[in-house]
């Protein structure tokens, strides 16, 4: 490869000539945690870093102040906690197992600035600076370029669990710009951090309004202007009928399928079937298969835990030769000029539908929704005009969420076209 003026090849790709190569054991001292299972931790104590919180964590921090309430603790004398396990302003925690190649690089920085008592534990690998080499706030961004992960997945080992080691960390090469540089670098990509974060916190905002509107206008505890009186009580078979889904498919029929199927994941996590996500299936000339129409509602029918059962989800759109999954059911309103599908949608999505369908679940180690149950189900429904009125301003909050969801998603993706760009030099900031 060509390497342009103002560049150099290393080891590790082509990097600005006025950069360095260090290693991270040029950089830190390493060591290991204090390993304690999750289920010695509790509330009491002091703060304890266990490495499935860094597995779960989103951010590339930890603020032991701000945190300090959700950090789990370990009731432990001090005395037996080495001092190299205790976590300190800009230490670097990495975990040393993982199930998937990607987390093997996996790590958090530590913000103490009112040196709190942290311990680093169970599965860490903990590095301390040697030095001012490195700006603490670079420190949360400098291992997420590719050339870097990369790296990790070379030296990580195992089959079903990788894992790094204390020897092979060591190792890991990382460019350096010069100290000004690197905290240019950070703080650009700390403002997209800031931006990312307060995206999310408002579409945390607009959930919970959305949740809120779905108790007070489902329920009737809030009236729409225009609407009120008291709502019609009708049971489920009244208003519509249950068919199954797909039966008496092998392995084979999924293998080459070209008929397009809802599988059970659309229903779950979606209000209105998603279009795009469909599994195929082989249906024969002649075979009896129910198929889903416009309109209809989709349970699943069976579930590993009792809070998952009987997610609804509507499909709004015609789709010719749409099949369901075996593990659901639909549910056809006999009239869709007289219960509007989107609305019964949202109401077996709400806090009042899921507690009614979560008491019908039977099971023990798998849980089921049995559809005689269901027709049995009597609900106080509100007028056609009004359910469709509630649909209206519920589907309006869906779309801004869903138009938040997508500029956060693009914020997200610039963010690591930047960092890539950013942390190997490519771009350099003036």
């Amino acid at each position: 490869m060509e390497v342009k003026k103002g560049y150099k090849q290393t080891e590790i790709g082509i990097i600005p000539e006025d950069w360095e190569i260090k290693t991270l054991d040029d950089l830190f001292c390493v060591s290991g945690g204090y390993p304690i299972p999750r289920e010695k931790l509790s509330d009491n104590g002091y703060c304890y870093l266990h490495y499935g919180d860094i597995h779960k964590s989103e951010r590339t921090f930890i603020d032991v102040t701000k945190d300090f309430f959700r950090i789990p603790k370990l009731k432990i004398p001090i005395s037996k906690i080495n001092f190299k396990s205790l976590l300190n302003d800009g230490d670097i925690v990495f975990v040393d197992a993982s199930e998937d190649e990607e987390g093997a690089s996996k790590h958090i920085v530590i913000r103490n600035s009112k040196n709190i008592i942290f311990i680093s534990g169970l599965h860490t690998i903990v590095l301390k600076s040697k030095d001012q080499t490195l700006v603490n706030k670079y420190k949360q961004f400098c291992f997420k370029s590719q050339d870097i992960k990369n790296q990790f997945y070379y030296f990580a080992t195992g089959t079903k669990v990788f894992g790094i080691s204390k020897s092979n960390i060591k190792k890991i090469q990382i460019p350096l710009p010069a100290f000004c540089e690197q905290t240019a670098i950070a703080n650009v990509l700390s403002d997209i951090d800031a931006l990312i974060e307060s995206l999310e916190k408002l579409i945390t905002k607009k959930r919970n309004i959305k949740q809120g509107a779905m108790q007070q206008l489902l329920t009737g505890k809030k009236r729409l202007p225009g609407f009120g009186g008291d709502g019609i009580k009708k049971q489920i078979d009244d208003i519509g009928y249950t068919y199954s889904g797909l039966s008496g498919k092998s392995k084979y029929d999924f293998l080459n399928g070209k008929y397009p199927y809802i599988p059970f994941l659309n229903i779950l996590n979606h209000t209105i079937i998603d279009k795009n996500i469909f599994d195929y299936v082989q249906i024969n000339i002649n075979e009896k298969q129910n198929k889903v129409l416009k309109g209809d509602l989709l349970f699943n029918g069976s579930s590993e835990t009792p809070e998952e059962v009987g997610m609804c989800s509507v499909l709004l759109d015609f789709i010719p030769n749409l099949y369901l999954n075996s593990f659901c059911f639909g549910f056809r309103l006999n009239n869709l000029n007289q219960s509007n599908a989107l609305f019964f949608s949202y109401y077996f999505r709400s806090n009042e539908g899921r507690k009614l369908l979560f008491s019908m679940a039977q099971g023990s180690t798998r849980y089921n929704l049995s559809k005689k149950s269901f027709l049995k189900v009597k609900l106080s429904l509100p007028s056609f005009e009004e359910q469709t009125a509630i649909a209206e301003v519920l589907s309006e909050m869906d779309s801004e969420i869903e138009a938040l969801e997508k500029k956060l998603d693009k914020y997200k993706k610039v963010k690591q076209g930047m960092m890539q760009e950013l942390l190997t030099g490519k771009k350099r900031l003036t």
